[in-house]
């Protein structure tokens, strides 16, 4: 918790919020509210599965596995549209994608006990004894292949389905440039995101997009930025939740000191 004798602002600070459209809103209000200003850049949409129909029946046929395991609240909400719980025992990536699960379903889901993402799930005490299990991970398409790996190298039997796609949205070179020419700070939701920024960015805007101070979600996207030329290190929140990516920009800011 944050304390001192006056609640810390980011007045004078822009951050760039590049998360989805549908999802953007209450980190945005957390950083109006805090005095910054925000703009909002959604690189991509988030839509249904192009089979909808063939995902509900695998769903279904896959209420009899021993555990679904959820890689985003994406998921959460886009498998409930094709098949109302119950379900079979669940578990989260991460405390956001939690809360949703048990907010849907009224039960008691696994999540990692130590920090977010696919690493900290598979550390949890309750996936280490898997052999022979039947596991379905739910997430979007294009996902990343760590927890399914970890989940076969415990001898676990695993599907992986897709109930939502990402697609992309396009933006003019030149409305990039301007959006960046007025940022601070920009919190990029995943390495695909950081991937088509810098693909949509003009030649003459890499600069400052390579000087912007990014705020992301694991260090799979640090790496990533690394990769892509970026000029400072990334800064990680404790949790993937919108209070933390709050917290990490007040801590931040150009002239507090990170002990205060």
């Amino acid at each position: 918790m944050l304390t001192g004798p006056s609640p810390a602002r980011l007045d004078g600070l822009t951050v760039l919020v590049a998360r989805p459209a549908e999802q953007a809103d209450a980190l945005c209000a957390l950083i109006e509210q805090a005095g910054g200003r925000v703009l909002r850049l959604p690189l991509f949409e988030i839509a249904p599965v192009t089979d909808p129909a063939a995902a509900a029946f695998r769903l279904q046929t896959a209420c009899s596995f021993d555990r679904w395991l959820f890689t985003s609240r994406n998921a959460v909400v886009h498998a409930a549209e094709l098949l109302s719980p119950p379900w079979p025992p669940l578990a989260a990536v991460g405390a956001v994608t939690a809360a949703a699960l048990t907010g849907l379903t009224g039960t008691a889901v696994l999540a990692p006990e130590d920090g977010d993402g696919a690493e900290a799930l598979l550390r949890h005490p309750a996936l280490q004894e898997i052999a022979g299990q039947r596991h379905l991970i739910v997430t979007g398409e294009q996902t990343l292949p760590l927890l399914e790996a970890g989940l076969r190298a415990r001898k676990a039997e695993v599907e992986v389905l897709a109930v939502y796609r990402r697609v992309a949205i396009d933006h003019a070179p030149e409305r990039i440039a301007e959006l960046l020419g007025q940022a601070n700070f920009a919190i990029i939701p995943s390495g695909e995101a950081l991937a088509r920024l810098a693909a949509l960015t003009p030649p003459a805007a890499q600069s400052l997009l390579q000087a912007l101070q990014l705020a992301v979600p694991s260090p799979r996207v640090v790496e990533t930025a690394r990769i892509l030329g970026f000029v400072h290190q990334p800064l990680l929140p404790q949790r993937v939740t919108d209070a933390a990516y709050l917290e990490v920009l007040l801590r931040h800011r150009p002239g507090h000191s990170l002990n205060a």
